[in-house]
């Protein structure tokens, strides 16, 4: 879906998200958190990727041209990609942030290979059109309908070298999986999390994850819409 919102757009970057309310009339649902998967700038637009799976999203399904809804953000923090070889690691509509960050860094195609997992073939997104015609892409399937034949996760260690800085959204059990993967191979890796998210400004504080280490008690539980979402995703307990 493609939103005209030029102050959004214009401060938007990859891995923040903005909080829509379906009904543009007052909803009884929460906000929802969705993250930019496109952005133009100038043209003021920007673009969101999603499944339908609730009253919220099926909301957004039926919009038509010219409908309005209330959108707050940009929310969170970005990623920030370190020099070298980038490998982003995606499940799911996790490959949002990823295909933003993707987009939004041109220079760094040439040195970034994406590997993009599902359940299955037919729940694969359609890659051409969310990413970059350039950007060298891996895909890997659980049931094996098509790419790699396992997880995802699989991957990394065939793809990665001494000097790779991991970049991963998806799933909670994928990422924990991709963060105890990096640790053993001693490689950098920030996961963008997928966390509900009330408010998205955190006044709710109903989005926290605890981290490993904090320096008082009363930081070691840290809300992902304000420290995050991208966070050092060996920094928090999975």
């Amino acid at each position: 879906m493609r939103l005209d919102a030029r102050p959004i757009a214009q401060s938007a970057g990859p891995a923040q998200f903005v909080q829509i309310l379906a009904d543009p009339v007052g909803s009884p649902y929460l906000r929802r958190p969705f993250s930019f998967l496109r952005v133009d700038r100038d043209a003021g637009w920007f673009e969101i990727y999603y499944d339908v799976i609730g009253p919220g999203t099926r909301r957004l399904q039926e919009a038509r041209p010219g409908d309005a809804f209330n959108a707050l953000g940009p929310l969170g923090r970005v990623f920030d990609p370190p020099e070298g070889h980038l490998l982003l690691v995606a499940g799911g509509v996790g490959i949002v942030p990823l295909a933003f960050l993707a987009w939004d860094h041109p220079e760094r195609r040439l040195s970034t290979t994406l590997l993009m997992g599902a359940n299955t073939a037919t729940r694969l997104p359609d890659l051409d059109a969310l990413l970059p015609a350039d950007l060298v892409r891996h895909v890997s399937t659980d049931d094996g309908t098509t790419g790699h034949a396992g997880f995802v996760t699989d991957l990394i260690e065939q793809h990665a070298t001494p000097t790779t800085a991991v970049l991963t959204c998806g799933p909670h059990a994928m990422m924990a999986r991709v963060a105890q993967i990096t640790a053993e191979l001693s490689l950098s890796c920030y996961a963008s999390l997928e966390n509900h998210m009330a408010c998205g400004f955190g006044a709710c504080v109903g989005c926290v994850v605890e981290y490993r280490e904090s320096d008082r008690e009363d930081e070691r539980y840290r809300r992902v819409c304000l420290d995050g979402p991208v966070v050092d995703a060996h920094g928090i307990v999975w």
